[in-house]
């Protein structure tokens, strides 16, 4: 999952020096769901019947409300401020598990997840931060809809599977970005004759929409949102490593202490949680 977002960046940015944001989002749905449609067709997706508004809600949370704050927000704020607060997800979701899920969390989880947030920091760097309330907000709009999602994903997968819910999030994904974009006169099917539009809405629909939230969904079925989001923070370095290995971009002392900061986080929240479990 964190290989599969950490390439989205490279193949997103491609894609918007030829299409509008909201169109790429339409785009990438669209193929979304033609391809769990197909899987679907294949049998080898297999849905049962469920609960519709129970899904609505996660849909709701993740992909559509994520988006629109996201997108917005960067518009009007550096990725390197939108960074640093998207990695702030794993930190909400930490403190408010015991409250929402009534999944406690041990005081040494919280030293690693504050860890993994200041190897964030240090990568992209305090220095390149500059304020902009409203893109702030909008941001942090995108984080708690992410935190939410991990939380209503989390007690869905009790009663649904992985596949079943990934599928209705690829197609209502689809329906809602697909009006938005029409009502914004930005829908353009066409867009997807164009090379570098097609090959990166074919990655982030297959891989970073698809597969990537099946595999979402599956670990939020198996670990607590915890250890879930704080694997979130690998997509920094993946996004590093791919710019040093594709865009010639250049590894600092500052990338090499942030990305061991964060890989010791993720390591500490999965082997403390497991730890603790084996001695309940």
């Amino acid at each position: 999952m964190s290989i599969i977002f950490g390439l989205s960046f490279l193949f997103t940015k491609n894609a918007l020096d030829y299409t509008t944001p909201m169109n790429f989002i339409a785009l990438r749905f669209m193929i979304a769901s033609a391809f769990m449609i197909f899987l679907y067709a294949l049998k080898i997706l297999k849905l049962r019947k469920i609960n519709y508004g129970k899904v609505l809600i996660v849909t709701l949370f993740q992909p559509i409300l994520y988006f629109i704050f996201e997108t917005y927000g960067l518009s009007l704020v550096p990725s390197s401020e939108a960074g640093i607060l998207i990695a702030s997800i794993p930190i909400f979701i930490t403190f408010l598990s015991p409250f929402i899920l009534k999944e406690q969390v041990h005081k040494v989880i919280y030293t690693f997840v504050f860890l993994s947030f200041f190897g964030v920091l240090i990568i992209i760097g305090l220095n390149k931060v500059r304020g902009n309330i409203a893109g702030d907000l909008l941001i942090m709009g995108a984080v708690f809809s992410a935190v939410f999602y991990n939380f209503t994903s989390r007690k869905l997968s009790k009663m649904y599977k992985p596949d079943e819910i990934t599928f209705f999030m690829m197609i209502n994904g689809f329906i809602f970005f697909s009006f938005f974009a029409f009502i914004k006169s930005e829908l353009n099917f066409n867009d997807l004759l164009i090379p570098q539009v097609a090959i990166s809405a074919l990655y982030l629909g297959i891989l970073s929409s698809s597969v990537a939230f099946f595999l979402v969904n599956y670990m939020l079925s198996k670990v607590n949102p915890t250890q879930s989001s704080i694997f979130a923070n690998l997509t920094t370095i993946i996004s590093v490593i791919a710019g040093a290995i594709f865009r010639k971009e250049s590894i600092h002392i500052n990338h090499i202490i942030g990305m061991t900061l964060i890989i010791l986080g993720v390591w500490g929240v999965n082997y403390y949680n497991y730890k603790l479990k084996r001695e309940k």
